[in-house]
């Protein structure tokens, strides 16, 4: 069993919850202010930040709701269901899905004691209920904030290591259809956490006036965004490769090492930019991607002249559409790769404020 930060923060907030409503005069309400740190914690500041805004939203529209139910049709069993539908009916409306189950909480738990002033007894839960969710968004925001820059690039390490040693499989004929059919699936999967990391890793705007760190937090975002953008298209390019095992395998020997060579060039700059991204290499030492025009020309021209060859024109046109979808992907990741350096040079040159700089 592992304690992460996550569960840590949960705890405390818990804790605090607990502690701070009866310092201010809701010791009825400590349930409510508990169940709303458990229904606000998120994995990200961002996140916490977007779901405490539509929190503070939704249960002031529920207090609402029950204070008028209550004055109007009263608090039976029957009533409190019409309360807590009309409420999920009008959150749905207003794009507030994520939130109607602590909104919809704090209406059943005015309207189950409802005290003398029924006024008061709406304010009290609901303010209770928004104490929960700051103490939920102040902890996630000031104790042990998530670094999710570090997991992005450890994660971005990873999936680049695995998509190359199933590219040289496939380039060397060692890979078996069927395993790795399965692996392009797993690298799927990675690729939607990369994008998940990318997602979490956005302070919300409020945040450049309390961080040094926000500027160069938006600087690692762009360049994080064009590494997500060359690794899908390496992926795209595993996998238009891995589809088009038969036509790949049977190329004439010259045209394989073109493509084996021209591949390993662009792999190496790409561990090669990795590297200079966190500090390991320097900007003006990483040449890899220099290909001259001759070189270029060649390699254009022997696919061309493979997929347009008689046995590429024979029954169909299957093994010239898989050459030229293979050449347009590789010209891609060339192309993607080229910013990503671009990119990158410019993030190393200027101050930064990141860990992935010291791992």
């Amino acid at each position: 069993m592992k304690i992460g930060a996550r569960t840590f923060k949960t705890g405390l907030a818990i804790l605090l919850s607990f502690i701070v409503p009866p310092l201010i005069g809701f010791e009825d309400s400590i349930g409510l202010a508990a169940a709303a740190v458990v229904f606000s914690m998120q994995p990200s500041v961002q996140e916490t930040f977007i779901k405490t805004r539509d929190r503070l939203v939704a249960n002031i529209i529920g207090g609402l709701i029950a204070f008028f139910v209550m004055s109007y049709l009263g608090d039976a069993v029957v009533m409190i269901a019409v309360a807590s539908a009309l409420l999920i009916a009008l959150l749905h409306q207003l794009g507030l899905n994520d939130v109607i189950g602590l909104a919809t909480l704090t209406v059943i738990n005015i309207m189950l004691s409802p005290g003398e002033n029924l006024l008061l007894t709406a304010v009290q839960r609901v303010a209770a209920t928004l104490i929960g969710i700051v103490i939920a968004f102040a902890v996630n925001t000031f104790v042990l904030p998530p670094r999710y820059d570090v997991k992005f690039y450890n994660k971005t390490v990873d999936l680049t290591d695995d998509t190359m040693k199933y590219i040289r499989q496939m380039l060397r004929k060692n890979a078996q259809f069927p395993l790795m059919t399965e692996d392009l699936k797993r690298l799927n999967k990675e690729i939607i956490v990369l994008k998940k990391f990318h997602k979490y890793m956005r302070d919300p705007f409020y945040k450049r006036f309390i961080s040094r760190r926000y500027y160069s937090m938006l600087r690692f975002l762009v360049v994080s965004r064009q590494s997500i953008q060359a690794n899908e298209t390496f992926y795209e390019l595993a996998t238009i490769m891995h589809e088009s095992e038969s036509t790949m395998n049977h190329l004439p020997h010259d045209l394989r090492m073109l493509i084996r060579e021209r591949m390993e060039t662009l792999m190496t700059a790409h561990e090669q930019i990795l590297l200079k991204w966190n500090g390991r290499i320097l900007p003006e030492e990483v040449n890899f991607l220099t290909y001259r025009r001759d070189l270029r020309r060649r390699f254009m021209e022997a696919f061309y002249t493979e997929a347009s060859s008689d046995a590429s024109m024979d029954f169909d046109f299957s093994k010239g559409n898989d050459l030229l979808r293979t050449m347009t992907k590789i010209f891609e990741y060339d192309n993607e790769l080229q910013h990503f350096n671009k990119l990158t040079n410019s993030f190393v040159k200027y101050e930064r404020d990141d860990d992935i700089k010291r791992l």
